[in-house]
């Protein structure tokens, strides 16, 4: 409590009045005023200098004791000043710890001019009850609303004591009920009605201790509206309409009414103090600081009553911790500007020697827990934490007697609050030997006396935080020592508890979330086992070990983040546990934990039949604490996400909206979880409108004031991973951009909730990478470092994520000058890097090597790859080089056709994967896929026996169990491409590897031929010797148009013109071959101009003009030729090339004829320009899909898999 009843209730007859007591042996003094207060029937009269009170005795009993009271009225028509009288009941009235509460009720009206007095007689009455009785709530309530009522200036003097005590007695309502809003609201009433009445009406004066219990009342109902640390926003304070902004406008009134009238005190740091700690619930901290400059103001302006004391500081202190609680922005800032605080606190003292300012041991935990708070956000405040414990220790060992010291800081010892924040920064700031130094101060503690089992939960929190995956080991093993040491000794109080139990508990459920992987239950099994030891424990009487509900919550959460298939199933097990149970009774989390238990395993159906047992059971039962809530909805709403339903987690949705419009569930208005729930199960589906739903359901969440950055965020990281170019005919990019405006829109109109963050620009960042704008994705990095500088909100710290999105961008660069942008980016965040959010790593690196390596320029790129792997063995394990920064060299060397560097690279990584901390530098099949494409590249005999040599190798290292190496679909295809390119008949030899390839299909359904195995196997056919080879390609052609759906198989353009290749290139003087060859070539021909997704090209009608001069001849050529280029000049796609063969393969006259020329033409000087435009009209198309077919040969040639980054 702020303040006590004052001991003035009722204005003094005059400045330094002698009073005159007539006070008897059985009366009990008021102790300041002169006042008397018996226990009998006498009269007593209270005289001033002007005039006479009288006083009479009346009586009321409360638990078998009489008491009795005076009340004070007016005296004739006129209003007498009376002096304040504390009726002080033995010493029971209003206590600040509410062990008794006196309410006082009455009626001070002022006598009016009929002598008969029709309000009667003022009198005052006071109504004494305790904890045990209940306040009568409707007397005051009835004498609050006549003290509104009065007309103003009509009340007399007793009326102060009428308002006071009614004020206080709100105050006390507030006290037993925090949430209760009519205290409040009476409180203020009467709070300002008081002041107005005192501006106008001598006989009332106002106390500020009973202003600051008005203002107290809305302390205490603001406190109960504050955030908790489990509801972080991304906000930076509450809304305008909040509560807690009501408190200092009543301070504000209390301060102009103060100015305007001598009778009205002005507000002390008490009344400061109490504004402040509202705002310090909130985490407002910023209110706060304009608070205590406000404070400091008026204590130079000559009120020394308002000067800040250690109170105010610590208070100030407090806002800046929750503020790191509660708010994502700007959590480093405001640690550090804790540590300013308690600074400038030390600061003040040493220079004027003031206790005011004197920090204490407040001071120092509450900026050692918002240091342990921040150092989630960066690891560097854990060890500013420690800091300042050995700060307190220094000066309260410099402070012994012993050691020489004065006591002057003998109140600094650190106490277990202390400790236990150091250790819990440590278990937030996520470094490698934080479960080690934790160990320390916790034996520390140890060593005092001082360990509790706050302090060992708080290390038990370390390990579970532990990365080294030994946390839960070592966890368990202290907890089993404190068993036994609690068991020796016979001291219960050092046995673990329940709370104790738990996070041994929620250490396995951290690990599990840590770990990508399911551990098959093993973790879930042992936290069963950790839970039976409890349940054994406190069947043998050990009751603080007892499981609650939380407990069983806790191990629940284990299963629920195992993964298993059964995992869903154990879950509802112990769910069914508690249900048998008829103590312990699970609640909304326990339902909410089982449904994403279901939800984690794939199990929609019954994660969503868990949430309709609850509405179930809701519904009969009328179980607040089981009452379905958003959090079970939202739940069930990602169970069906996972798998993939959207409508089905819609439908869940939908379902909300009617129980809470139509069944009286007012809390189950669907909140920005819910509908994030549903954009992404949409995101993640195969939905064809899946895009166009999400941009519905967002205009829907801002109908509904609940969208969010995450919402936002969501869809623009869908469009960045959607293969649609445009949505209702707008491009994707543009739908992105015009989503990060609305978002500045919506934050700069006052939604802090949809300001955009870091994670924001990088799926725009991302998206514009995606389609190769480079412009558009370095734009919005520089927007963002442009929008952190300006507003310095944590959530818009550019960090690592983002500058790698962009540099994605320009790693596949195809010019100098985006390689040397891509570089100077990297600079630019060399200059930003703070070792925590944002340093280049190897993934930063490695695009720059790519933009390199992607321009031609493979020595640069081997540069920055030496000086990457020179960072990593000086120490920085950020920069350890991969197989993706080998590969990208390589890559380079293999474009230029350089085999001697790329051998070097390769034998370079052979190298180091002996070496301690490059094991994974282990070329994989990747690498010596890329090497097998350059000596491809090369075209050379040699070459193809260096890439025969290579795929040896990797099949030995199959053979050896060194399956990363082992060939693949694509060695195979790197190796025909070299084959092919080699000039020499290799047909033998693809024979044999295309049956290799049969083999190994059957053990691995992932060496499947594709189009590319074909295509290149039917260009060494078209250049071998073999007599039947148009059989041989009939054959292979038809296997490969089996499945038309699977698309790596089916025949493309570069297939079917390797068809007509090899039927041009038939050597055989068997008509019957040649015969086979011609229709094989025509039906080809009809194939290509009748499926939808092939198109003849220029380079086609070419080969197949070439092939009808080899196979045929006389009328049936010329009839073919007139048919094929009756097509081909219909198409458009008729050329220069084709023109040359029709002039070598068919007859002047004929050609003349067939081209509309005059017969004195000279057709070697014709060329293209000499004929009908609309005749090769789309011969540029041809030129595009020549573009098509060398980026297919390319992927054919290199069989290059695309690196992920």
């Amino acid at each position: 409590m702020y303040g006590t009843l004052p001991h003035r209730l009722i204005q003094r007859t005059a400045t330094n009045a002698k009073r005159r007591r007539n006070i008897t042996n059985n009366r009990a003094s008021c102790c300041k005023c002169g006042g008397a207060i018996v226990g009998s029937s006498a009269n007593y009269t209270f005289t001033s200098i002007n005039s006479p009170i009288k006083a009479w005795p009346r009586k009321f009993n409360l638990d078998g004791r009489d008491f009795s009271y005076y009340s004070c009225f007016s005296h004739g028509d006129s209003v007498i000043q009376a002096p304040r009288i504390w009726y002080n009941f033995q010493n029971n009235f209003f206590l600040a710890d509410n062990q008794v509460v006196a309410k006082y009720h009455g009626g001070a009206m002022q006598k009016t001019q009929n002598s008969e007095n029709k309000h009667g007689e003022a009198i005052s009455s006071i109504v004494v009850s305790t904890k045990k009785s209940v306040h009568d709530v409707r007397l005051l309530d009835k004498t609050t609303q006549r003290l509104l009522e009065a007309p103003i200036g009509t009340l007399n003097p007793a009326a102060t004591l009428e308002f006071t005590t009614s004020i206080y007695s709100w105050h006390a309502q507030a006290i037993t009920n925090p949430s209760n809003v009519q205290a409040f609201e009476k409180s203020k009433q009467l709070f300002y009605r008081m002041m107005h009445e005192a501006q106008v009406n001598p006989c009332i004066t106002v106390d500020i201790e009973t202003m600051n219990r008005g203002l107290d009342t809305w302390r205490i109902l603001s406190v109960t509206q504050a955030p908790t640390k489990f509801e972080k926003s991304t906000s930076t304070g509450p809304s305008p309409n909040a509560i807690v902004w009501e408190g200092y406008q009543m301070l504000q009134k209390i301060k102009e009414f103060s100015n305007e009238c001598e009778r009205i005190e002005h507000p002390n740091d008490k009344s400061f103090n109490m504004i402040m700690d509202s705002y310090a619930k909130f985490g407002m901290a910023n209110e706060a600081h304009a608070l205590l400059e406000e404070m400091n103001l008026l204590a130079r302006e000559g009120l020394p009553q308002c000067r800040p004391d250690t109170i105010t500081y610590n208070t100030l202190l407090s806002a800046h911790g929750n503020a790191i609680s509660l708010y994502q922005n700007g959590r480093t800032k405001h640690a550090e500007k804790a540590m300013d605080i308690l600074e400038n606190m030390l600061q003040v003292y040493n220079d004027t020697g003031s206790i005011d300012t004197k920090p204490d041991v407040i001071s120092y935990s509450t900026v050692i827990a918002a240091c342990a708070n921040a150092a989630t956000s960066s690891p560097t405040f854990a060890q500013m934490a420690e800091d300042i414990l050995n700060q307190m220790k220094e000066m309260y060992n410099s402070s012994l007697v012993e050691n020489g010291g004065n006591g002057e800081w003998l109140g600094l010892r650190p106490n277990h609050v202390c400790y236990s924040s150091v250790i819990h920064a440590w278990s937030n700031s996520g470094v490698a030997d934080a479960a080690r130094r934790a160990s320390l101060l916790f034996a520390e503690m140890q060593s005092q006396g001082d360990a509790d089992i706050s302090s060992m939960t708080a290390l038990l929190g370390t390990y579970g935080n532990a990365q080294d995956g030994n946390g839960f080991q070592q966890a368990e093993s202290m907890l089993n020592q404190m068993i036994e040491v609690a068991q020796e000794s016979g001291n219960m109080a050092s046995m673990p508890n329940t709370i104790t139990f738990t996070a041994l508990i929620d250490c396995l459920a951290q690990s599990l979330g840590r770990s990508l992987e399911s551990d098959g239950g093993v973790l879930a099994k042992k936290a069963e086992e950790i839970f039976r030891q409890m349940e054994d424990l406190y069947h043998r009487g050990v009751d603080s070990v007892k499981p609650t509900t939380i407990t069983y919550n806790a191990l629940i959460n284990v299963w629920s983040k195992t993964r298993t298939e059964d995992s869903g199933d154990r879950a509802a097990y112990w769910l069914g546990k508690m249900e048998e149970d008829g103590e312990i009774t699970p609640n909304d989390a326990t339902y909410a934990t089982v449904i994403d238990a279901y939800a984690r395993c794939g199990n929609a159906s019954k994660a969503e039949q868990i949430l309709m047992k609850m509405i179930k059971n809701a519904k009969e039962n009328g179980s607040a604490s089981c009452k379905p809530n958003n959090v079970c909805f939202s739940a069930a709403i990602n169970a069906h996400a996972i798998v993939g339903k959207p409508r089905d987690a819609e439908r869940l949705m939908n379902m909300m909206k009617k129980m809470c419009s139509e069944e009286g569930y007012e809390d189950l208005k669907p909140d920005p979880y819910c509908f994030n729930g549903v954009i992404n199960a949409y995101i993640r589906s195969r939905e064809s409108d899946r895009l166009e739903r999400c941009l519905f359901l967002l205009d829907d969440m801002e109908t509904h004031h609940v969208s969010t950055a995450v919402s936002y965020t969501a869809i623009i990281e869908g469009l960045a991973k959607t293969k649609q170019t445009f949505i209702n005919g707008e491009h994707v990019g543009d739908i992105a951009t015009k989503l990060l405006e609305r978002m500045w829109e919506l934050f700069q109109d006052g939604r802090e909730s949809v300001m955009p963050t870091a994670v924001t620009y990088a799926s725009v960042i991302n998206l514009f990478a995606k389609t190769q704008r480079h412009d558009k994705a370095e734009h919005y990095l520089q927007e963002l470092e442009k929008k952190y500088d300006e507003l310095e909100y944590e959530c818009l710290r550019p960090n690592t994520i983002c500058f790698n999105a962009c540099l994605s961008s320009f790693s596949k660069a195809s010019s100098k000058d985006e390689a040397l942008k891509a570089e100077s980016i990297l600079e630019r965040m060399q200059e930003r890097s703070d070792d925590t959010f944002l340093k280049p790593d190897s993934f930063t690196l490695t695009n720059v090597i790519s933009a390199w390596a992607n321009s031609n320029n493979p020595e640069r790129a081997e540069a920055i790859l030496n000086t990457m792997q020179a960072m990593y063995e000086n120490g920085d394990v950020a920069m350890k080089p991969t197989t993706v920064s080998f590969g990208a060299v390589l890559h380079a060397w293999a474009r230029a056709g350089n085999i001697e560097r790329a051998e070097k690279i390769v034998e370079h990584m052979e190298s180091l994967m002996h070496l301690e901390g490059f094991e994974e530098m282990r070329p994989n099949a990747v690498i010596y896929n890329i090497l097998i494409n350059c000596c491809a590249r090369c075209g050379s005999p040699s070459a193809v026996k260096k890439a025969q040599g290579i795929l040896d190798k990797m099949r030995k290292y199959k053979d050896a169990g060194y399956t990363l190496a082992s060939p693949n679909i694509i060695t195979y295809n790197s190796m025909l491409s070299a084959l092919h390119r080699s000039g020499e008949d290799a047909y033998p030899e693809a024979c044999k590897i295309l049956q290799e390839i049969e083999m190994a299909r059957t053990l691995d359904p992932s060496m499947t031929p594709t189009n590319v195995t074909y295509t290149t196997f039917l260009r060494i056919l078209a250049k071998s010797k073999v007599p039947n080879k148009s059989i041989i390609a009939e054959r292979i052609l038809a296997e490969m148009e089996i499945n038309p759906n699977d698309h790596k198989l089916f025949p493309n353009n570069l297939t079917y013109d390797a068809v007509l290749k090899v039927c041009g290139s038939l050597i055989a003087p068997d008509s019957s071959l040649q015969r086979h060859a011609l229709v094989l070539a025509i039906k080809t021909i009809t194939k290509m101009q009748q499926l939808p997704h092939i198109i003849p090209t220029s380079f086609t009608y070419k080969e197949f003009f070439t092939t009808l001069s080899k196979l045929t001849k006389g009328e049936e050529l010329l009839k073919l030729i007139e048919k094929s280029f009756d097509d081909c000049t219909r198409a458009g796609v008729l050329d220069d090339k084709i023109l040359g063969v029709l002039i070598k393969t068919t007859p002047k006259v004929f050609l003349q004829k067939l081209l509309k020329l005059d017969t004195n033409t000279n057709l070697h000087s014709v060329s293209i320009k000499d004929l009908p435009q609309n005749w090769s009209c789309n011969a540029k198309r041809s030129v595009t899909m020549k573009s098509q077919r060398t980026n297919e040969q390319i992927v054919h040639n290199t069989g290059r898999r695309k690196i992920k980054r």
